[in-house]
């Protein structure tokens, strides 16, 4: 006699409940999961361990033997008192300065009739070809001490006494970081100004107001949320950049918290310091952490201040007068100290037999015997191949991972998704010289079990898929978002399987953000030096910005010069190449939308 195993409706519903989830169970899904929560998470642990623990070496912590005494030292360090204080003032004067000069920028070309509006708003974002380390070289050509290019000029030519200028400072980093900081916020900046509802100055501008008082109390006070995006985007930036603070703070003994664990984790087979570095870490990457929750949280509320209404105005322009072409030369200016001048500065010393200052004399000597020497130096052919390598694996992983996160967090229901999305975000809350110098004790843990990443191309371009993919899941989730459902339904509709759908209809359209978000990587990667300085080891892994570094720190000038100026020429190629793609994208949608 069979037996019913259903004892009415509850049961039945139960066992439906249960079969849906089951359908809806995706091992897929749950390796992802758990792939993206090992490569995230597990420099997390290693880097609490790391600071809990008194090892003399990465590989000898033990459990047994975790304190928080370098928690302790670090913080009755007199030292880091100062560390503190530099930072504050090296990351709150460079993001003011930054803003400012973005922010002036941006008024100028979208609400004023300045002259030459299209070689402003094409020369700003141009800068972003300029890495931050090559930026803060050339300054130290053209203002250190006794030597710099324009101290020499100020002091012989124009009687002002020795030394006018030290760019080895606080003030020298400032400045060079706020440079360094104005494309982003310049592009950031003038959508914003762009769609907002210019009636609403038009309605100050009748009810009697001048142009300043309507920037102040109307344009001024329509941007703040975004505005205050951008200060907290840009704080966060400053705050974990290392190469600037690197070249102008250390050799001055001027330390912030990068350039702070840098020097102990060079310092440390020498003084076993790696816990110090560790506990150092962990209070610079609360901080970081907290400015990044901040930023999250303004983002998430900025549809409650919305300003753009869709309607066809075109905004007043304020009218400069006679100070129109004063504009125009600040913006010039800008252009001049962020790109013009440093290229030029090391054209310049790449043609010179030795580093002296410009005179008519020394055009007659000059020679391109450094950049043929270039070809010559295997080390130089080696650190290219790497770099090659190292944006290829690094630009590719991170697009492929992105679009895996991306495509589970927006079109499944996959029930750890959120969960999914927040993981993949964190690492942006990481600094570059954190995130390598955990994943050291990650690497040096496998070497343990056979498992060699420490030093090698291959730990370095797992380190930066990890660092760029939170930024690569941002532009696949917008990007996918934007893709209806029924093109997918139609695809399934017409028998098309799962596979077939994601290379006939995902793709091609995603197409854009796979190629932007793959040169954006490439572009910080090529740049990028705290990450490889603390995972490489030895010349044969030694990427570009990490032979310029130690060329730069071995007098190198000349070859620093010439490396220099072809990594900038290439950079620019690749930026106008970026905005001629997007140009044309951008045209060719616009097309599709008439028809």
């Amino acid at each position: 006699m069979a037996v019913d195993t259903f004892n009415g409706p509850a049961q039945a519903g139960l066992m439906v409940r249960l079969k849906s989830r089951l359908r809806r169970f995706n091992p897929w899904h749950w390796a992802l999961f758990f792939l993206i929560l090992i490569m995230v998470g597990l420099p997390f642990i290693f880097l609490i361990l790391g600071s809990l623990s008194s090892a003399q070496v990465p590989t000898d912590i033990t459990l047994s033997e975790l304190d928080f005494e370098n928690y302790f030292d670090v913080w009755w360090d007199p030292s880091t008192y100062s560390l503190f204080y530099n930072t504050f003032v090296y990351v709150t004067g460079a993001t003011a300065l930054g803003i400012t000069m973005a922010a002036c920028l941006a008024w100028l070309v979208e609400r004023t009739d300045v002259p030459g509006k299209v070689w402003i708003y094409a020369g700003v974002p141009m800068t972003l070809a300029m890495p931050g380390m090559l930026q803060a070289m050339a300054w130290v050509l053209l203002l250190s001490p006794r030597v710099g290019f324009l101290n020499t000029f100020f002091t012989e030519t124009l009687g002002i006494p020795m030394d006018p200028i030290n760019i080895y400072s606080i003030g020298g980093m400032i400045f060079v970081e706020g440079l360094r900081l104005v494309p982003t916020a310049f592009l950031m900046l003038v959508p914003l100004l762009r769609s907002m509802d210019p009636s609403l100055e038009e309605a100050a501008y009748m009810s009697g107001a001048n142009p300043g008082s309507t920037l102040r109390k109307v344009t001024i006070r329509l941007m703040l949320p975004g505005l205050v995006a951008i200060v907290i985007y840009q704080f966060i930036t400053a705050f974990e950049v290392f190469e600037v603070p690197g070249i102008l703070g250390m050799p001055a003994d001027i330390f912030v918290f990068s350039t702070k664990i840098y020097a102990i984790h060079q310092t440390a087979t020498v003084l076993p310091a790696y816990g110090k570095a560790n506990a150092l870490a962990m209070i610079y990457m609360v901080v970081a952490v907290i400015a990044t929750i901040a930023y999250s949280r303004v983002i998430a509320h900025q549809e409650r201040y919305s300003i753009v209404t869709g309607k066809g105005y075109r905004p007043r322009l304020t009218s400069l007068g006679s100070w129109k072409w004063l504009a125009f030369l600040g913006a010039g200016l800008f252009l001049l100290f962020s790109i013009i001048l440093p290229f030029f500065v090391f054209l310049y010393v790449s043609l010179l037999p030795f580093v002296q200052a410009p005179s008519w004399e020394i055009f007659g000597t000059m020679t391109t015997e450094h950049y043929w020497g270039l070809g010559d130096d295997q080390w130089i052919g080696i650190s290219i191949w790497n770099t090659i390598m190292l944006v290829v694996v690094t630009s590719t992983g991170t697009v492929l991972l992105s679009f895996l996160v991306a495509l589970v967090v927006v079109r499944s229901k996959f029930v750890a998704r959120k969960l999914l999305d927040q993981l993949a975000f964190m690492p942006h809350a990481i600094p570059g010289i954190v995130l390598g110098l955990a994943f050291m004790w990650v690497f040096l843990q496998g070497d343990k079990i056979g498992i060699t990443l420490f030093g090698s191309l291959w730990g370095i371009c797992i380190v930066f898929i990890i660092s760029y993919i939170s930024y690569g899941t941002r532009a696949m989730n917008a990007a996918i978002m934007q893709i209806h459902k029924e093109l997918e339904e139609a695809a399934h509709v017409s028998g098309a399987r799962q596979w077939r759908t994601m290379v006939r209809v995902f793709f091609p359209l995603l197409l854009p953000s796979f190629v932007g978000v793959w040169i954006w990587v490439m572009l910080h990667v090529v740049r990028s030096a705290s990450l490889p300085l603390i995972l490489y080891e030895g010349p044969e892994n030694q990427v570009l910005a990490v032979l310029i570094w130690n060329m730069w720190d071995e007098g190198e000038i000349q070859a620093v010069g010439a490396l220099g100026v072809l990594m900038i020429l290439l950079l620019m190629l690749i930026t106008l190449a970026v905005r001629s793609y997007a140009f044309g994208s951008s045209t060719k949608i616009q097309g599709d939308a008439k028809k």
